[in-house]
């Protein structure tokens, strides 16, 4: 009768996630917070995000503290489904786990042009142009029609290039004009 059964120490459990298991979200989080029923141990916690395919696209470790755990994830993530599996241990020593899932319906890009804001002239942004597939630069003058701060990346993109470009144009048109001294030469005498 004195060795009464110990009670039964229950395992913490997940509370809530933010965002929300099921969630629809305008664009991709830039972290995933779990918080559980109590403390939970900084023990190898682990997230692994899966697209529909199954497909892994990121595996994060949670920065732990208390009763919750915050998964960072390190590139947005595009249009589509995830699944995410979250693991971590109870306070009690135990791994418990489960999974999640989300849906993002826009771009990482989209995002970008929505933050930007709409064009003050009605017609296309610059970060539209920079942004959309359609309408990209496709000769120098273009270039000059966009903000100094693209015109100088767009520099630095085509740097590599521009030296042997432009030494090429002046090997031509030396060229040309060799052939066409030549030509002159030749019918004088």
């Amino acid at each position: 009768m004195l060795a009464l059964p110990a009670p039964a120490q229950a395992h913490d459990t997940l509370l809530s996630t933010d965002p929300a298991d099921g969630s629809t979200l305008e664009t991709s989080p830039e972290a995933v917070v779990f918080t559980f029923s109590a403390d939970i141990l900084d023990v190898s916690p682990l997230v692994r995000v899966s697209d529909e395919s199954g497909d892994q696209v990121a595996e994060v470790t949670p920065a732990v503290e208390g009763p919750t755990a915050t998964a960072t994830l390190p590139e947005p993530l595009p249009v589509g489904t995830y699944d995410i599996q979250w693991r971590v241990v109870s306070g009690d020593g135990h791994p418990i786990e489960g999974t999640l899932t989300l849906t993002v319906e826009q771009d990482p890009a989209a995002e970008e042009d929505a933050v930007a804001g709409p064009s003050d002239g009605g017609g296309a942004s610059t970060e539209d142009s920079e942004e959309s597939p359609q309408e990209l630069p496709t000769a120098t003058g273009d270039a000059s029609a966009q903000g100094e701060s693209e015109a100088a990346e767009q520099s630095e993109q085509d740097g590599g290039l521009s030296m042997p470009v432009l030494l090429g144009g002046l090997a031509v048109i030396v060229l040309v004009v060799a052939v066409a001294g030549y030509a002159i030469m030749r019918r004088r005498d």
